[in-house]
């Protein structure tokens, strides 16, 4: 038996450890005195590892982790301390990661030591220290010895430099453009170098020069190491100026997490840094695995890094372990060879001159018609790029004219070859931006591996394909302007064969997709790219999750290519998918204005008579039933009879019609568009900090709670209540809520007029009238102000910094990473925009106060069915995107309904485990919840994937009866319907627990939206049978995706309700199709598997304090009547032209989707968008002169809808509609000619 026992989870220390011993053994010094093992990722304390250290007499424990509280360590804490075990115990800097018995201060100085030197011969020592110190063994060591802490290592040097100059005078050539690389110390120590060395000599073929620094991590002055600040300013900086042009890390984790360096180190720097990755698996199992990388390596190689602002690169080396289990890592040619091109592309930004570079700056176009181009959601982005052009001119590329407006603009976009071929015209066609043939294609298709051209072939022909093929050519749309080119990324696919929607999700993009991306790669021969706006396809592509391969499409299109993508900074999870799999470095943007939806037309006279209701009821009661009828018609008049019904009690019905008007009136909505780079001013600026201030921020109160609680009451009350009297204010309640708006507003005005001065804020107290308030309220109202003059103001006016550091990354620079979220939801933390927005750990998912808020939204879903139904939900359907933005809040809800409590572990905050909760506690049954999760979530959340997998096993596996446990109680059910249908008792139980459905491996979406859009579907059979093909594959602990249409069917059928959470106001269910896509799509599949609409809510925590649930069909109808009708929706809208025709189109659209899938809509509505969107003879003017393409898509879809029967239209409208179609068609046809 062993002695010393050194027992790690990191392959380092292990190796150093094993080596070392196996040295000694070699050399005679010892037998078998010592053993090192590994301990591997999920092992469990248990009489393996207690045999392992029977009759041991000291232990050491290297951890990687913060704290000792995983199973593992307290199943070792407790073995050693019962059998007083001399032992040290590692696994953090602070106390809680630290434990130890016998070890005397001396003694954890010189363990450390010897390890944090590191190297062969220190830790030979301490092993020979070890056995000397504890267990009497006489034999001779020395004092631990330091090694150098970092260097320049080359594979043709015959030393380590330490010296920047005499390295470059040996190896780099001043003509070339330089790269950095940095890896672990340890690697370097192991002498695993041969990813470094393939890297070098890379570099080397491609003339570039390349730095590769080993380093220690975080500075340790007690051990006297440097950290990794020291050697990126030592060999990165000289004489005060970096003289690198990009920066190659495959260290894991976060730089600026740990430590490590500061943020402060990289913005100095100020060049771009690539994250390439050293896999935990083999090459081959990298090669074979759709994912691509595991749940651990998502978050250490992936998540992390992108908090230090790093730009995904590729996987550079595999990881094998020889005889003893010590790791080597095999590099990866083509991979490697990839990077350092990527770099090097990145890094000649940096020497260009601007007039010599050429941009790529790529419109979004979904759908693929001339009534969408530029899709960017809240983005007005013909104007953004217009602006962007006279910048990019000013900085001195050569720009030959900038549009005189954005309808001009689009008027040269459309006049060129695009993606609508409807009105495509031979002009047209011969004038195509761009043309590959069949030879200049086959450069980059015969390159491609074979397995992808077998499916490109099988899926479009032999190439080129039929897809935009003119004359054997396939053509680049858009149009050259000076060295830049405006062009429109070509359509994904599904509407060229749309059996391809019902039968092939992963289908993979067109021939002509490829061949546009090759076009600007490899012939035009781009710079750079720009992708603007939220969001296009190339990162929705198929292929791995992350750490593409060859043959990943979205690696095949961007190949080396610098890609700039503009985001907006509410939307997280689709963000980060373009920075994982299209390589993007992002730059975000603004929320669109928003403001409070205030009432107009008949809600603002029906809200009138029920106040004067209010006031006739306190002094004029004889007037009070002519009052009541004038309510009944004007109610009757907003069409809410179906919606608030009258009952025997008047002033009841009055005081709903109240509060659904007061709902309405305070409700956020959007009034215009987002363009880049313009920070908002005047009005829009006092909208914007009055959006921001509304909620809390953090710490920082809510300005609308503060001053409700100064006229002493509760916010939430006054708007719950409306038609409450305060009689000694003499107003109703909801008029003290306009009148806390109203003051509100009239405080930024004030606070404006001083130039939002902080010394104003005590004046302003007194200026207002606020004196008497509290001084706890005094403090609050002070900490807003405050927040608002020395935060929001100047963040807001950095709104510039769009455009600069679109220009900076144009020019090779560092773009800072930052948070991102909704800033009207109580994240005004994201600001300034204009920077590289990051995401969420996932293992800290949900968060504690995220499983607060989702257990408010399950209780809220559980009474509104209750209410509905009179009696429990068994099961509950979910839609789960990434929810990095509410930090998990769905995923809370779905354990929760379960009955299930995550376990936290202290510090870290990362989910540990779960427990179940108890009946008792619940209050409630255990209630069955189905999953539909989309591909994003499965690529970004693996691990949460399995946490939720792990949790209906446990809720299942719960000795309770069937009224408490519906999950137990329909997995009985269901291994019995399996096991009738000649499934074997094992494999049943096995499949009747799954709860976690989503997109097949390597694909993306519900596919709805495609069907919808392409109109091939006649019942909502189709639309469900779409929803099964794409979303039936079985995901969980140890399920990658099997594909299971007859199990999710049933699943589908026992689903009682559904239910989707909005937690802010800048997206609502109606400004994307990707909303109705998933969660309608899951209503159709529950209608044709059940036969039954099952009870659909929408569960609002857009306030995460007061969460609302309303029915779906509640919830459109607010959007509805709040924003779609309503003036400052539509002016705002018509202050944008193209783009502003554009959306609102798409919102006529997505209205009809929603009702074909979910029967949301009533004839009023498409009756209000007909007469106010498409006929009204102002709105109808502007649309034909700015964008006909989307007067044409309104009126075609309003008509599809009355064609398919989901709108009973009055006989005059639909002439009209068929009138104004053809009219615009021969239109559109002139503007062609």
């Amino acid at each position: 038996m062993a002695k010393v026992v050194i027992l790690s989870n990191t392959d380092g220390y292990y190796a150093l450890a094993k080596k070392s011993l196996n040295s000694l053994r070699k050399d005679n010094i010892l037998k078998d005195e010592g053993a090192a093992y590994l301990v591997t990722e999920g092992c469990l304390w248990d009489c393996y590892w207690e045999q392992l250290l029977e009759g041991s007499e000291v232990v050491i424990i290297e951890w990687m982790g913060v704290t000792l509280e995983t199973p593992y360590l307290q199943g070792a804490l407790d073995y050693l301390k019962k059998r007083d075990i001399a032992f040290k115990m590692h696994a953090g800097s602070e106390a809680e990661g630290n434990a130890s018995n016998i070890f005397k201060a001396d003694d954890h100085v010189l363990t450390a030591k010897y390890s944090v030197y590191g190297g062969i011969e220190n830790f030979k020592n301490l092993w020979l220290w070890l056995l000397q110190r504890f267990c009497a063994l006489e034999l001779e060591y020395n004092q631990p010895q330091q090694m150098l802490w970092n260097g320049i290592y080359h594979p043709n040097a015959d030393k380590v430099y330490t010296s920047l100059e005499e390295y470059q005078e040996k190896f780099c050539n001043p003509n070339y453009p330089t790269i950095g690389l940095i890896f672990y110390r340890n690697e370097w120590l192991l002498d695993n170098l041969a990813y470094q060395k393939a890297l070098v000599e890379e570099c080397s073929k491609q003339k570039v020069n390349i730095i590769a620094v080993f380093s220690h991590g975080v500075k340790n002055p007690e051990m006297g190491a440097p950290g990794l600040e020291e050697a990126v300013n030592k060999y990165f900086i000289k004489d005060g100026k970096t003289i690198i042009d990009a920066l190659i890390n495959t260290i894991k984790f976060s730089l600026t997490a740990s430590a490590s360096l500061d943020l402060s180190v990289l913005k100095n720097l100020n060049v771009p840094l690539l994250q390439a990755y050293t896999l935990m698996r083999s090459t081959e199992e990298w090669r074979e695995n759709i994912q691509g990388m595991s749940a651990v390596e998502v978050a250490i190689s992936i998540t992390m890094p992108e908090f230090d602002g790093a730009l995904h690169s590729v996987p550079v080396a595999g990881k094998y372990r020889d005889e003893d289990n010590i790791i080597y890592y095999v590099p990866m040619a083509e991979r490697i060879e990839r990077l350092v091109s990527k770099a090097s592309k990145w890094a000649a930004l940096r020497h260009k001159a601007n007039k010599d570079k050429k941009i790529a700056i790529i419109f979004h176009n979904y759908p693929p018609t001339n009534s969408n181009i530029g899709t960017a959601l809240g983005m007005d982005s013909p104007e953004s790029v217009r602006l962007l052009l006279s910048v990019l001119k000013r900085e001195g590329y050569v720009i030959d004219h900038i549009p005189e407006n954005s309808k001009c603009f689009m008027e040269e976009v459309i006049a060129c070859a695009t993606n609508d071929r409807r009105f495509m015209t031979d002009k047209q066609i011969k004038g195509a931006l761009g043309k590959v043939g069949l030879e200049e294609y086959k450069k980059l298709f015969d390159n491609l591996p074979k397995d992808v051209r077998e499916k490109m072939t099988e899926a479009w022909g032999e190439p080129l394909g039929n897809v935009f093929n003119y004359d054997e050519k396939l053509l680049i749309p858009g149009l050259a302007n000076g060295n830049v080119i405006i062009t429109v990324q070509p359509p994904r696919g599904f509407g060229e064969e749309c059996g391809k929607i019902y039968h092939d999700p992963v289908a993979p993009p067109t021939h002509h997709y490829l061949a546009f991306y090759y076009w600007i790669r490899e012939i035009w021969r781009a710079d750079a790219v720009i992708h603007v706006g939220t969001h296009g396809s190339v990162e929705w592509l198929p292929g791995k999750a992350a750490g593409l391969s060859k043959g990943c499409y979205p690696d095949i299109c961007i190949g080396d290519l610098p890609n700039l993508y503009h985001y907006i900074v509410t939307v997280i999870g689709e963000g980060i998918q373009a920075k994982r799999r299209s390589a993007a470095c992002l730059v975000d943007y603004l929320t669109p204005p928003m403001s409070t939806s205030g009432l107009y037309d008949n809600m603002a006279e029906l809200e009138s008579l029920l106040d004067e209701y209010l006031d006739f009821k306190d002094n004029e009661q004889d007037k009070l039933g002519d009052t009541a009828e004038l309510i009944r018609k004007k109610a009757a008049e907003c069409n809410l009879n179906n919606d608030i019904k009258e009952d025997n009690d008047f002033d009841g019905y009055v005081s709903k019609l109240h509060n659904y008007l007061t709902d309405i009136k305070n409700m956020q909505i959007r009034v215009g568009l987002h363009i880049l780079g313009e920070p908002p001013t005047g009005k829009n600026l006092l909208e914007y900090l009055l959006a921001m201030s509304r909620l809390e921020n953090g710490s920082v109160p809510s300005l609308a709670k503060v001053l409700a609680e100064h006229y002493g009451f509760d916010y939430y009350t006054l708007l719950e209540n409306s038609a409450q009297k305060i009689p000694e204010l003499g107003l109703t309640y909801g008029k003290l809520a306009d009148k806390i708006r109203n003051e509100s507003l009239d405080i930024l005005k004030t606070l404006a007029e001083v130039d939002f001065s902080i010394e104003y804020i005590p004046e302003l107290l007194q200026k207002k009238n606020y004196s008497v308030m509290s001084d706890d309220l005094k403090d609050r109202f002070s900490t807003v102000c405050r927040y608002i003059c020395s935060n929001l103001v100047p963040n807001l006016a950095k709104t510039i910094d769009e455009l600069n550091n679109t220009l900076r990354g144009l020019k090779g620079e560092f773009i800072e990473p930052s948070v991102a979220g909704a800033p009207t939801n109580g994240r005004a933390d994201v600001l300034p925009t204009g920077r590289n927005f990051y995401g969420v750990d996932p293992q800290t998912l949900p968060t504690k106060v995220a499983w607060e808020v989702g257990k408010a939204r399950a209780d809220g879903v559980i009474e509104a069915y209750i209410a509905d139904e009179g009696k429990y939900p068994e099961t509950i359907g979910m839609v789960m995107g990434s929810d990095m933005r509410t930090h998990g809040v769905s995923f809370a809800q779905f354990l929760y309904l379960l009955g299930i409590r995550p376990i936290w572990q202290k510090g870290s905050g990362r989910v540990l485990g779960l427990e179940a909760m108890s009946i008792a506690e619940l209050k409630r049954p255990r209630i069955d919840a189905t999953a539909r999760i989309t591909g994003m979530m499965r690529d970004s959340m693996p691990c949460v994937v399995t946490l939720l997998d792990k949790a209906v096993k446990l809720a299942a596996s719960l000795d309770e009866s069937d009224e408490i446990n519906y999950i137990s109680k329909h997995l009985k059910e269901d291994i019995e319907y399996l096991e009738q249908q000649g499934i074997v008792k094992e494999e049943a139980a096995k499949q009747a627990v799954h709860r976690i459905f989503g997109c097949p491996p390597g694909g993306y979406g519900a596919g709805v939206a495609y069907l919808l859009e392409e109109k091939n579907w006649e019942k909502i059979d189709d639309l469900a049978q779409v929803y099964v093909r794409w979303g039936a594959h079985v995901y969980g602990d140890g399920e990658n995706g099997a594909y299971m249409p007859d199990l999710f069917k049933r699943r589908l059928s026992r689903i009682d309700a559904t239910v989707m959470g909005i937690d802010n106001r800048e997206i609502n269910l109606l400004s994307a199709d990707d909303f109705n896509s998933y969660h309608g799509g899951l209503i159709a599949g529950v209608r044709s598997c059940s036969g039954k609409m099952p009870r659909t809510y929408c569960a609002d925590s857009t306030d995460q304090s007061h969460v609302v649930v309303r029915t779906i069909e509640e919830e459109v109808k607010r959007v509805f009547r709040g924003e779609i009708m309503n003036p400052k929706f539509i002016n705002g809208m018509k202050e944008h032209g193209y783009k502003g025709a554009a959306d609102m189109g798409n919102y006529v659209a997505h209205c009809y989707q929603w009702d074909a899938t979910s029967d949301v809509m009533d004839d009023w509505m498409y009756e209000d968008l007909a007469v106010k969107y498409a006929l009204d003879p102002e709105i109808r003017q502007w649309m034909e002169e700015v964008n006909p393409w989307a007067l044409h898509r309104i009126a075609e879809v309003l008509l599809e809808a009355e064609q398919r029967q989901m709108w009973n239209a009055k006989s005059k409208t639909k002439k009209e509609l068929q009138k104004l179609l053809l009219d615009i068609e021969g239109e559109i046809e002139e503007r062609a000619d």
